[in-house]
């Protein structure tokens, strides 16, 4: 039960001290230059605090007090158990305690504690207890009783150990292709085009929404910046013409029309397709392990899916919309050019469709560019 006292003390000046040193000296050597803070309790317990600084006294009150002393003595009772039974006399023991074994469910730490004991000339005893807290926290305490003198020695990880720690979990777990979705919201323009055939488009209403299932594979090891996204986009373009425009197919060639005799609401012409694109892309992580800068280019090929066009206009004091579909020689494959960059959650694309929108000869000859933001990247 000495023992068991002596462990239970070291675990909490150690939790709450963050002492960080390995081997030599004892505990009462390693606080000795610190200020103590002796709390008498009622049943006539004591508590005492090692403290370097007030900023320490003040981080204190985030401690849940009350779910730390049910873990040890949750562990307490273990332990003294199985010393009673005869169990700890040699060989090894471990115990874990979920929160459900402790009785807080509010609380996601899981807490193992290894005990290792072993016995010199039958007078000399040694106990290693190993604490750790989830999987990136762990204290060591070394228990030495020769006759009368009994030798705590306490050691907790310093912050790189923990970050090494850390860093072997995360590569132990590490994945080189990850999944994700993202949206991209933009707009649409027409360019080199012949300004005698195509109409000026308008911007607000010209809107192209993709919806991107992205495979981002990462080359080089986990700390490489280097990726290489493919997947699959499913795009949607809208053009609406500025102008009192429709889209006619007249002997199998596609016109844009003034229309004379109808004032249009809205004009456009929609299509929507499946594009595979292949960029590659620098991702750059900023010192607190959030991203940072972020650049890429490559290229993509697509299949149209579908395309219609929609006139909505006002005839005899009712709103009549017509939706015709039809392929309107609009090209079946697209392929071109796509970038991206950003900062930190906010990422700008750019798409270039070096393709004709229309077919040889079947249309007026025009290109697009869509640009806009990529979201839930």
């Amino acid at each position: 039960m000495k023992r068991l006292l002596l462990l239970v003390t070291a675990i909490i000046m150690a939790a709450a001290t963050g002492v960080s040193a390995k081997g030599g000296p004892t505990v009462a050597e390693r606080f000795g230059k610190q200020d103590t803070i002796v709390v008498k309790m009622a049943n006539g317990a004591k508590m005492v605090l090692y403290l370097e600084n007030m900023q320490q006294l003040q981080a204190f009150q985030n401690y849940s007090l009350d779910s730390l002393m049910r873990v040890l003595n949750k562990y307490a009772q273990q332990v003294e158990k199985m010393e009673n039974t005869g169990e700890l006399k040699s060989n090894e023991m471990t115990v874990t305690m979920s929160p459900s074994a402790t009785g807080d469910t509010t609380k996601t730490e899981k807490i193992t504690i290894t005990v290792q004991e072993t016995t010199k000339d039958g007078k000399t005893t040694k106990e290693r207890h190993e604490v750790r807290i989830n999987k990136n926290f762990k204290i060591d305490v070394e228990i030495e009783e020769d006759g009368e003198n009994t030798k705590v020695d306490v050691n907790v990880p310093d912050k790189a150990e923990r970050n090494s720690t850390r860093a072997a979990n995360e590569e132990k777990h590490y994945k080189a292709t990850k999944f994700n979705f993202d949206v991209d919201l933009g707009l649409n323009n027409f360019v080199n085009a012949d300004d005698n055939e195509v109409p000026d488009l308008k911007t607000t209403g010209s809107k192209y929404v993709s919806l991107n299932m992205h495979l981002n594979s990462q080359i080089g090891g986990r700390k490489s910046p280097f990726y290489l996204t493919s997947g699959f986009e499913f795009a949607f373009n809208n053009y609406m013409f500025d102008d009192n425009i429709r889209v006619q197919d007249i002997n199998g060639v596609t016109s844009f029309v003034e229309e004379t005799e109808l004032n249009y609401e809205k004009s456009k012409l929609t299509h929507s397709s499946v594009n595979i694109p292949l960029m590659a892309v620098l991702k750059y992580k900023r010192e607190n392990g959030k991203d940072g800068f972020k650049i890429g280019a490559g290229g993509f090929g697509g299949y149209r899916l579908g395309s219609h066009t929609k006139l909505k206009y006002e005839l005899d004091g009712n709103t009549e919309k017509d939706k015709t579909k039809d392929n309107f020689n609009l090209s079946d494959f697209q392929y071109g050019l796509e970038g991206v960059i950003g900062y930190g959650g906010l990422d700008l694309f750019v798409k270039y469709n070096m393709n004709d929108l229309f077919k040889d000869n079947r249309g007026p000859k025009v290109n697009v560019i869509s640009f806009g933001l990529r979201l839930l990247n």
